[in-house]
């Protein structure tokens, strides 16, 4: 019984290595699917060692290629600073190149970016935009969040009650439960949240 379990893992490991090695050579001859995968394994210490410049190198060869995976991927690596240096101006620039791909997660970061002013200047205006566009074609629960604040508040538009519950109440909706506290605390003479 023994042995077959350390049979049994023996095949997976070496089925592992089987597989990393074509996804190795298919990135070397330019697939560009490959060049994300293996970006992705060094990534997570997936089948190969966690080289986290290895998988910049990998998802940059695949980004070359307008790979809208390995694009977005370089935009978190960099947004975030998670084993790699943070940079605001990378990562915009790699949420933009997601953004025309229709990524909305990207389309959502860089309203963020806008909203705050980082690795681009402050424009509460785009950041409307942006998070208007992930929160109506993206359904995004946290841009539809977003925007309802900015109606609320009037940040990079006139404030408008109306257009704030309409998306405080799709935030919710879409399992956004800040949302609903939101309103509570801040509504309109303290009417209930469903009331309206």
């Amino acid at each position: 019984m023994i042995k077959r379990i350390l049979l049994m893992l023996c095949a997976i490991a070496f089925c592992g290595v089987v597989s990393a090695q074509t996804y190795i050579r298919d990135a070397e001859q330019g697939d560009a699917n490959a060049q994300y995968r293996l970006g992705k394994m060094y990534e997570r210490a997936d089948r190969m060692p966690k080289d986290v410049s290895k998988a910049l190198y990998w998802y940059g060869k695949a980004a070359e290629q307008n790979h809208p995976k390995a694009i977005m991927a370089l935009a978190e690596m960099y947004y975030y600073g998670v084993d790699v240096k943070q940079n605001m101006h990378l990562a915009f620039k790699y949420f933009n190149l997601a953004a025309q791909h229709n990524n909305m997660e990207a389309v959502y970061c860089l309203g963020e970016m806008h909203e705050q002013g980082v690795g681009t200047a402050k424009n509460l205006v785009r950041a409307l935009e942006y998070f208007k566009k992930a929160a109506d074609e993206g359904n995004l629960a946290k841009a539809q969040f977003k925007l309802g604040k900015m109606y609320y508040y009037g940040q990079g538009t006139n404030k408008d009650i109306k257009q704030c519950l309409k998306y405080i109440h799709a935030a919710f909706d879409n399992g956004y439960p800040t949302a609903r506290e939101f309103w509570n605390e801040n509504g309109d003479n303290g009417r209930d949240f469903f009331t309206y």
